[in-house]
């Protein structure tokens, strides 16, 4: 198991380290957080990173210089093993687990490697930029000038980067017969109210129609059953940084792919 110090959680084998990271990342809960397992030079490894953060060219490039590790380089210190085989420039290594975990929400890819006592920690992150735009109905004299957009992976991003809590979850799932519209449940677990949250969930998978045409007055009468009301039960923004506050305040936000609201 991991050693624990304090605050600190030291790695004392790979797979205590592994089921400690996918735990506190929440990787089985999060469709955003992605855990990628390997097995190179008859070691085990895994590559733990935020979907929206990585970019694919450099995580592609790392994959396949550590297909061709050797194990004489494993059986290097960690120097040699950087330099021979991770094609990057910002990379450190980390013991402490906590620091990773908090490392990986704040964009950067972490390799866990069987035999070392430490984590790769590769910055690799990239983070949306324009593409997303400030919305036209909600400008501001001041702050951040981005907006979501319609990619469910870009917009769970803009918000993971505002908040990286590791009690964030980003649940997918899909809406209609013919649509299968992607959507994302989104919420600070010890923070919402989990009762809330099960009612949202039951809500949404109860939906039963063809497709989701117009995202925004169609979820919003087949969660709240109010077709008549001409008035809106809930709050439709574009601005990630609204949605990181409404967040911190306990509430759940819907993302819903293809559409800039939720």
């Amino acid at each position: 198991m991991a050693v624990t110090g304090g605050n600190e959680h030291i790695i004392s084998s790979y797979k205590s380290a592994f089921n400690y990271l996918n735990k506190e990342l929440a990787v089985d809960e999060n469709f955003d957080i992605i855990c990628l397992e390997m097995e190179h030079a008859n070691r085990k490894m895994a590559l733990f990173l935020v979907d929206g953060f990585g970019k694919d060219v450099a995580l592609t490039q790392i994959q396949r210089e550590l297909s061709h590790t050797t194990e004489e380089e494993l059986n290097h210190e960690y120097d040699a093993l950087m330099q021979s085989r991770i094609p990057y420039a910002e990379v450190e290594s980390e013991k402490d687990l906590n620091k990773v975990v908090d490392q990986v929400l704040s964009g950067p890819a972490a390799l866990l490697v069987e035999g070392l006592d430490y984590c790769i920690l590769i910055d690799t992150r990239e983070y949306p930029v324009r593409g997303p735009e400030e919305p036209d109905t909600e400008k501001v004299v001041r702050g951040a000038r981005d907006g979501l957009v319609e990619t469910l992976v870009m917009s769970a991003a803009l918000i993971r980067r505002r908040v990286r809590d590791r009690t964030l979850r980003v649940e997918f799932m899909q809406t209609g017969r013919r649509s299968k519209t992607d959507m994302a449940l989104v919420y600070i677990a010890d923070i919402a109210d989990p009762d809330y949250v099960e009612q949202m969930r039951d809500s949404l998978k109860a939906i039963d129609t063809d497709g989701l045409p117009m995202a925004d007055k169609t979820i919003e009468e087949f969660v709240f059953k109010e077709s008549n009301n001409p008035y809106p039960l809930v709050r439709y923004t574009e601005r990630p940084d609204v949605c990181a506050t409404h967040l911190f305040e306990g509430h759940v936000l819907l993302l819903v792919d293809a559409h800039r609201v939720q």
